[in-house]
């Protein structure tokens, strides 16, 4: 019921922004929206802390496991849990899933192995994402094989990076995930992955230039697969910082690159960048060689919902966002963070800030995750002073 109260509101705010002459909906309508959404945020969820997960903040030391005297078990069982890790590296539905059944094949042979279960719940939790698994079901497989890990060895660098995302997602808790990473370095100062994400949380708070620096040490001591990663990752730093031309000159040394299969990322950010430059067309151009298909990425199908909506192509971006929106309805994982994107860019504020509230109740975030992001997103700026932003910001902890 509630999923058709929401198409109703779509189809309803759509017609609004095709023809800008009916500016005002009627009263009956527009109480009726109202009321939905304040129903919705009023009974949201709120967020579930799984029974084992630290109430406090831990002071952590990491680990390494010794080189030697490693029983024949364990290395048969890291030697699959190094096969899945380069698949998931490279994520899509093929590789998520095999993945997985490699990593259940590591963990029946060593059940032990706190690393194998690190890596089985990284790889459930994103099987809704790639592989098509039900949101629900992909985030409490997540959780409990993080939590079987976290018993066995809560010193692992997996462990400790895994507990830094989840103080995010479950409890806002930005200074602890900082303190986590840091705690990480101070034992491994040249693990590039970590270093990296570590840039991330200072951009977050303005820091960019330390930022910036820290990202240079990471791709100084990454090797070619941890380059990669971090190359892809780098636009949305330089995004927020609203350095759309370094964004634009990036994206298109990786599009010329030997990677291919990492192109449509790179199609991604520039279409982003694009679009803040006001280059609607260009910015649509790209997000379709980002996103060929509707029946693609639930993140890429979303923000092209909001590129073609930029460029005054409303029904298609109407059937964009409809896409996302029924595979929500079917328990599918979703970016509720660009289906917000595509509603602001429609200015159907309402909707905005609903999908908005969405991503908070249900935790959908982390390091790698938008919601942090809140304060330097360039999209939000018609919204930004509104009274439901600043909400918003209190309660993800910004």
């Amino acid at each position: 019921m509630l999923q058709l109260n929401m198409k109703k509101t779509i189809d309803i705010q759509i017609s609004k922004t095709k023809y800008p002459g009916y500016s005002r909906l009627p009263f009956t309508v527009s109480m009726i929206v109202i009321l939905f959404i304040s129903a919705t945020i009023s009974f949201a969820q709120k967020k579930a802390i799984p029974a084992g997960f630290p109430v406090d903040c831990p002071t952590v030391q990491p680990v390494s496991r010794p080189a030697v005297n490693t029983p024949p078990a364990r290395i048969s069982s890291d030697l699959l849990v190094k096969n899945a890790t380069e698949l998931v590296n490279q994520p899509n539905k093929e590789n998520v899933l095999g993945a997985i059944v490699l990593l259940e094949k590591a963990v029946a042979i060593d059940s032990t192995n706190a690393e194998a279960f690190y890596q089985l719940s990284s790889a459930h939790g994103m099987s809704p994402r790639y592989a098509g698994v039900l949101a629900k079901t992909g985030e409490e497989k997540s959780t409990f094989y993080f939590l079987k890990a976290f018993s066995l060895n809560p010193n692992s660098v997996d462990g400790i990076r895994g507990l830094a995302n989840r103080m995010i997602a479950l409890k806002n808790d930005y200074a602890c995930a900082e303190k986590l990473l840091v705690q990480i370095l101070e034992t491994e100062p040249k693990n590039a992955w970590i270093r990296f994400e570590y840039a991330i949380l200072l951009a977050v708070q303005n820091n960019f230039e330390e930022a910036y620096k820290n990202r240079a040490a990471a791709l100084a001591n990454a090797d070619s697969l941890t380059t990669l990663r971090i190359l892809n990752n780098s636009s949305r730093m330089r995004f927020m910082a609203h350095d759309y031309n370094w964004v634009i000159k990036h994206c298109d040394s990786l599009i010329t690159s030997q990677y291919p299969k990492t192109n449509w990322l790179a199609h991604f950010y520039k279409g982003l960048a694009l679009a803040e430059q006001g280059k609607y067309e260009q910015a649509l151009a790209q997000q379709k060689l980002a996103t060929p298909s509707l029946k693609g990425d639930a993140g890429g199908v979303a923000n092209l919902a909001r590129a073609y909506i930029l460029a005054d192509d409303i029904l298609n971006g109407k059937l964009a966002l409809r896409e996302v929106l029924h595979r929500n309805a079917r328990g599918e994982k979703v970016v509720a963070y660009q289906i917000a994107t595509a509603y602001e860019a429609m200015g159907d504020f309402d909707n905005t800030f609903l999908w908005l509230n969405k991503v908070v109740d249900n935790g959908d975030n982390d390091i790698h995750g938008w919601l942090l992001w809140l304060n330097h997103d360039p999209r939000w700026k018609r919204i930004r002073n509104d009274v439901r932003f600043k909400e918003i910001k209190v309660r993800a902890g910004l």
